[in-house]
């Protein structure tokens, strides 16, 4: 390879994944550090008029009991092309106790395409406070095209949320 091509090769790759397309559904786990117990995970990301918008289901189990949190999340794709997920607001759970006030998560994932499959995969931390310490993981997340097999879909559907364009 020439030595000019390497280059433009290497300065576009953040160009290039700006461009790729994150919207949609993605199912996969996200895996906390401490205690290694994988969560079953799904993010919907959507885009209108320039601008993402999204939303995060978590599952985890406690005493053979299923626990969700469905989150409003802020996206935003950064120069490096790293694609930056931040809690916005806990829409619903069913938690066992109250969730703690302004703990919030930060996934910085890499989309990862390879044939015709695409993924997020990336870390995870969520804040410290006065009562919590924080938490670090792993995430890996895949595309799928089966909206009507998410959890997340169904909720947002029958709770009327429109602003979503992957659903129309």
């Amino acid at each position: 390879m020439k030595p000019i091509t390497l280059i433009l090769v290497v300065l576009c790759c953040p160009v290039f994944a700006l461009c790729q397309d994150i919207t949609g559904l993605w199912k996969g786990t996200m895996t906390n550090d401490l205690t290694k117990q994988p969560l079953e995970y799904e993010i919907v990301i959507s885009k209108e008029k320039g601008k993402y918008s999204a939303f995060s289901h978590t599952w985890f189990v406690i005493d053979d009991k299923k626990y969700y949190g469905i989150k409003k999340i802020n996206v935003r794709v950064a120069k490096d092309g790293k694609i930056v997920l931040q809690d916005a607001a806990l829409i619903e759970n069913n938690y066992p106790v109250t969730p703690l006030k302004n703990v919030y998560q930060l996934n910085v994932l890499d989309l990862v395409n390879s044939g015709a499959e695409s993924m997020l995969n990336g870390i995870f931390v969520t804040n410290s406070s006065k009562d919590y310490k924080g938490l670090t993981g792993s995430i890996s997340v895949r595309k799928v095209n089966l909206l009507s097999q998410s959890y997340l879909m169904q909720y947002l559907n029958k709770n009327g949320d429109n602003s979503l364009t992957v659903v129309k």
